[in-house]
C-alpha cells in the first residue's frame, strides 16, 4: 500500500452545473439554501482547473498545464504513441480558449522527489498483467468538481485486445493486420487510440454511445468525410474500427481508427471555455444552455438519453453507422468473411502451437453475435433525444412498424440460420475435437436472448397500447410469432429435416422462454431494465412480467400444436426424436411437476 495526502486548494475552482445533454461525468450535492420549496440537487461536472495566463486573448497558455507522466516501465517502442495519445488532445482545448493545455512525459529519471505513487502527478501506469483492458479514473475536490490527478491503469494485454479487435473488424480493409505481431507502427497506433479515450475519462468525459448513430452509412463509407469527421463524431464511443467500409471504398488505413472527433471539440469547450463575467454557476446557465442547443440543427453533437433504459438502437456499444444497424450488419458479415480466409496464415506459426488460432477463431463468432444483436435492437425500440423545457418535441419517438418488421426479417434470415460461413473445418479441426455445435448454439442464443429481453417485450406492450393505431403496431405478439416461425422454420416443410446446428437452437430457444415463464431459483426477478448512471434519470420501471408470460406461454401452446402436426411427418429418426423430446420439455414447462 501506498499513501500519499496533499492539501485541496485553498480556494476552490468555480463548479460548473451539469447538462444532461453533455457527457460529463459529475458529483452532487444537496443544497438546502436555495428559494425551490424544496431541498435541491446540484450537480457539477467534473473537470480540470484550467485558467488563462491572458484572460484577454482568444488563446492563452493555461496558468497549469494539465501534465500526465509516462510510466518508466512502459516499453520503449510505446512511449512515443502514448505521448501522443495524450497530446491528441490539445485540438480540443483550442477550440476552448488554450494553447498546449495537455502534454505528456516521460517519467523524471533519478529523481528521489518524484514517484508515480505521488497524488501530486496524474501518471499513465504500464502494469504487468494479463488483463486485456485499460481504465481511467481521476480524484477530484468533493466541494467543485476540480480534477486533481489521475492514474490511467494500462494492463499489458491490452494489446492482444486490441490485435484481435482490429483483426476482426478490419482485416479486409488493412493488410497489416494479416499477420500476428502487427508491426510497430500499428500496434503503436491502437496503443494510442487506447490512450486518448482513457485519458478523455480523466478529464471528465462519460461514454457516449449515441454518437455512432448519426453518420449516414454512405458518409461512414466515404473517403473524404471519414478523413475530415472520422467515422464516429467522439472517441468517447465504443465504436472501434470501421468494419462497416468495404475494400472498394477506398478509405486510408489511418482512418479506420478513431481520433478526436467533433462531438469531443465541442464538449470541450462546453466544459472548459471560460464564461465573461460570470462569478457564479448559475450566472453560466444561459451560455450553456445555448451552446447546449446546437445539438438540435448538429445532430452528431448529441450524448446519450437519459431514461431511454437501453431502448434506443443508436446507443449501441461496439458499433459502427447504427444509424441503419440492419444495412451497417449486412455490410459487416461481408468484411467478416473475408476475414475468415486469412486465420490461418495470420495465426500459425512453424514452432508455436494453435492457441492464437483458437483465440482468434472465438473473436470471430463474438463479432458475428455482437453485430447481429446490433438489429435486434431496432425492436421495440426508441428513438431519443435529450431535451430540456423549452425544446419543442418529445424526447422519445418509438421506432416505426416497418423498421421493426425489416429487422426481424433480417435476423430471420441470417441470425437465426447456421452461420455455415464460420464453420471452416481447416481451422476447427486444428483446434478441437468437438465443440463447434455449441459454440454456435451460444451465439445464436445471445441474439435470441436480446430479442427476449424482458425490457424490450415490455415495450413492445406499452407501444402499441399507446399506439394511435394499434393494429399498425408492432405488437409483442407480432415479434414472438415471426420469432418462432425463424426459429421453426422447418416445421412447414411436408417431410421436415433438421440439422444438429437447428435442432440446438431450437432446444434454446424453448429454454429461454422457459426461464422466463418460470424463472431459476437463482434468478427469481427475471432480466430487468439496465440500470441507469445515479443522478442522470430516474430509476428503471420494473418489466410488464404479466403480459410477458402469458404471451410466452401462448406461444409454447401453438409451438406444441406444431410439433404434434409434424412429429409424424419427420424426415429422419434425429428429427423425430428431437420434436417429441421438445414436445416433453414444454410439457414440463406448462405443467410442472408440484
Amino acid at each position: 500500500m501506498s499513501y500519499s495526502i496533499h492539501k485541496l486548494p485553498e480556494v476552490p475552482m468555480m463548479p460548473r452545473l451539469c447538462d444532461n445533454r453533455v457527457g460529463y461525468f459529475s458529483m452532487s450535492v444537496m443544497d438546502y439554501s436555495r428559494p425551490d420549496q424544496k431541498a435541491a440537487e446540484r450537480c457539477f461536472i467534473a473537470r480540470y482547473r484550467l485558467e488563462k495566463k491572458d484572460p484577454e486573448s482568444p488563446l492563452s497558455e493555461p496558468v497549469k498545464q494539465i501534465v500526465y507522466y509516462i510510466d518508466p516501465n512502459t516499453p520503449k517502442q510505446w512511449v512515443p504513441w502514448l505521448i501522443k495519445g495524450v497530446e491528441d488532445w490539445q485540438p480540443a482545448f483550442e477550440a476552448a480558449g488554450f494553447k498546449n493545455a495537455i502534454v505528456a512525459k516521460e517519467a523524471p529519471k533519478n529523481d528521489p522527489d518524484w514517484s508515480p505513487e505521488d497524488a501530486r502527478y496524474s501518471v499513465i501506469r504500464w502494469l504487468p498483467s494479463t488483463t486485456e483492458n485499460a481504465s481511467g479514473p481521476n480524484v477530484h475536490d468533493p466541494r467543485s468538481g476540480e480534477i486533481l490527478n489521475a492514474h490511467i491503469q494500462f494492463y499489458h494485454n491490452i494489446m492482444t485486445l486490441q490485435r484481435t479487435w482490429y483483426y476482426t473488424q478490419a482485416a479486409a480493409l488493412d493488410p497489416r493486420a494479416r499477420m500476428f505481431p502487427f508491426p510497430d507502427s500499428l500496434m503503436g497506433r491502437l496503443l494510442e487510440y487506447v490512450v486518448a479515450h482513457e485519458v478523455g475519462h480523466t478529464l471528465g468525459f462519460q461514454h457516449n454511445m449515441k454518437a455512432s448513430s448519426y453518420y449516414p452509412i454512405d458518409s461512414v463509407r466515404n473517403a473524404s468525410f471519414v478523413k475530415r469527421m472520422g467515422h464516429t463524431p467522439t472517441l468517447m464511443d465504443y465504436s472501434r474500427f470501421n468494419y462497416v467500409a468495404q475494400p472498394e471504398d477506398k478509405i486510408e488505413v489511418a482512418d479506420l481508427v478513431p481520433g478526436i472527433g467533433p462531438y469531443d471539440i465541442w464538449a470541450t469547450h462546453w466544459g472548459y471555455a471560460p464564461i465573461e463575467n460570470a462569478k457564479t454557476p448559475d450566472d453560466e446557465r444561459k451560455v450553456l444552455d445555448t451552446w447546449a442547443r446546437e445539438q438540435d440543427t448538429k445532430p452528431w453533437l448529441r450524448f446519450s438519453t437519459s431514461g431511454t433504459f437501453g431502448g434506443d438502437p443508436g446507443e449501441e456499444t461496439e458499433a459502427v453507422g447504427d444509424i441503419d444497424a440492419v444495412k451497417a450488419t449486412e455490410l459487416g458479415m461481408k468484411n467478416l468473411k473475408r476475414g475468415m480466409q486469412w486465420l490461418e496464415q495470420t495465426t500459425v506459426k512453424p514452432l508455436e502451437d494453435f492457441d492464437e488460432l483458437s483465440q482468434l477463431y472465438d473473436r470471430m463468432v463474438g463479432q458475428w453475435r455482437t453485430e447481429m444483436t446490433h438489429a435486434t435492437n431496432i425492436v421495440g425500440g426508441v428513438s431519443s433525444q435529450e431535451k430540456y423545457g423549452s425544446q419543442p418535441g418529445p424526447r422519445f419517438t418509438p421506432i416505426a412498424a416497418s423498421r421493426q418488421k425489416a429487422a426481424m426479417k433480417y435476423l430471420a434470415e441470417n441470425a437465426f440460420q447456421t452461420p455455415t460461413f464460420l464453420i471452416d473445418q481447416n481451422v476447427l479441426r486444428r483446434i478441437e475435437s468437438v465443440g463447434e455445435i455449441n459454440r454456435i448454439e451460444r451465439a445464436q442464443a445471445g441474439v435470441l436472448s436480446s430479442l427476449l429481453n424482458d425490457g424490450r417485450m415490455s415495450r413492445l406492450v406499452e407501444y402499441q397500447a399507446m399506439a394511435a393505431d394499434q393494429d399498425a403496431a408492432y405488437s409483442l405478439g407480432d415479434m414472438l410469432g415471426d420469432l418462432r416461425k425463424a426459429v421453426w422454420s422447418e416445421l412447414g416443410s411436408g417431410s421436415p429435416k433438421i440439422d444438429a446446428y437447428r435442432r440446438s437452437l431450437q432446444r434454446a430457444y424453448v429454454t429461454q422462454i422457459g426461464n422466463k415463464i418460470v424463472p431459476p431459483k437463482e434468478n427469481e426477478q427475471g432480466q430487468g431494465f439496465p440500470g441507469f448512471p445515479q443522478g442522470r434519470g430516474p430509476q428503471a420501471p420494473p418489466p410488464n412480467s404479466g403480459e410477458i408470460k402469458n404471451m410466452l406461454r401462448g406461444e409454447l401452446r401453438d409451438l406444441d400444436k406444431e410439433l404434434a402436426s409434424a412429429s409424424d411427418k419427420a424426415g429422419d429418426r434425429e428429427t423425430r426424436l428431437h420434436l417429441e423430446g421438445v414436445r416433453a420439455q414444454i410439457k414440463e414447462i406448462l405443467e410442472p411437476k408440484q
